[in-house]
C-alpha cells in the first residue's frame, strides 16, 4: 500500500532531487573563486594604499613640527648641508618608518620678503641678510612624501602611487 505523500518510485529514472547536489558545489566554488577573492584582494590592497597614505601625512606631520620646534635663522636654513633641513627630514623618515612600502621623502628651503604677511612669490630671494625697507625675510620650508602601493596576489596589477606635498613657513 501506498502511504499518503510519500514520493512515487519511478524505476529507470534518476531522482529530480538528487541530480542537483554537485551542481550547488561547483556554483559556490566558482563564485568564491572568481568573485570573492578578487573582491577581498581588492579591499586589502585599499587599506595598504590608505595605511601608507596615513604614513606619508605623519611624515609629513613631523617634519613641520621640527620645523616649527627648531625655528633657527634664514642662514641655518639655507647653509649648504644645512643640519636644521636635514634634521627636518629626518624626523620625516623617522615619523614615517622603515615598514614596506619605501617611501621618497625630500626637504627644500625657498626665502621670500614679505610685508605684513604677505608674500610676493615671484622672485625667490638667494640673499639671506638683508630685504628692501619695509619688508622682512621669511622661510618656507617644503616637505615631499612620495611612495607607490601594489595591491597584493594581482601580478598584473598597476602601482598606486600616493604623494603629498606641504609648505611651511619657519619664521
Amino acid at each position: 500500500m501506498k502511504s499518503a505523500g510519500a514520493w512515487p518510485q519511478r524505476r529507470g529514472k534518476r531522482h529530480i532531487r538528487g541530480a542537483c547536489g554537485g551542481v550547488v558545489s561547483i556554483e559556490a566554488a566558482l563564485a568564491i573563486s572568481l568573485v570573492l577573492m578578487p573582491m577581498c584582494l581588492g579591499t586589502i590592497g585599499l587599506g595598504m594604499a590608505l595605511t601608507a597614505a596615513a604614513r606619508l601625512d605623519h611624515a609629513i606631520q613631523a617634519a613641520a613640527f621640527y620645523a616649527w620646534a627648531n625655528q633657527g635663522t634664514a642662514p641655518s636654513w639655507g647653509a649648504a648641508n644645512s643640519a636644521t633641513l636635514a634634521g627636518a627630514q629626518s624626523a620625516a623618515v623617522a615619523a614615517y618608518g622603515t615598514a614596506a612600502p619605501a617611501a621618497t621623502i625630500t626637504t627644500a628651503v625657498a626665502f621670500y620678503c614679505v610685508t605684513s604677511g604677505y608674500v610676493q612669490m615671484p622672485p625667490a630671494v638667494t640673499d639671506t641678510t638683508a630685504c628692501p625697507a619695509g619688508e622682512s625675510l621669511a622661510t618656507y620650508l617644503t616637505i615631499a612624501a612620495s611612495t607607490s602601493v601594489t595591491p597584493p596576489g594581482m601580478p598584473d596589477a598597476t602601482a598606486i602611487p600616493l604623494s603629498v606635498t606641504a609648505t611651511v613657513r619657519v619664521q
